[in-house]
């Protein structure tokens, strides 16, 4: 599935609300399984179920599972 741009931009502007210094989109990378979000501050691991859903229907993702995603950011560049 090729996943619109803006999907990478609402899941992060919902991110940002939880995390503000999380930063914003720079590039991604996706397989079967995941997706790497780059932002101005760190990387996301975003599984591609997550972005599909945000896709979707973005109220079938709830607080509890955006605020474990959150903590799969990784600050800085590796």
């Amino acid at each position: 599935m090729n996943i619109p741009l803006y999907i990478y931009y609402e899941l992060l502007i919902r991110l940002s609300e939880i995390e503000s210094e999380i930063g914003h989109y720079v590039s991604s990378t996706t397989n079967e399984e995941a997706c790497i979000s780059r932002t101005t501050s760190g990387t996301l691991k975003v599984p591609v179920n997550f972005l599909k859903l945000q896709f979707e229907d973005p109220n079938l993702i709830n607080q509890d599972e955006l605020n474990v995603l959150i903590k799969s950011f990784k600050p800085g560049y590796p």
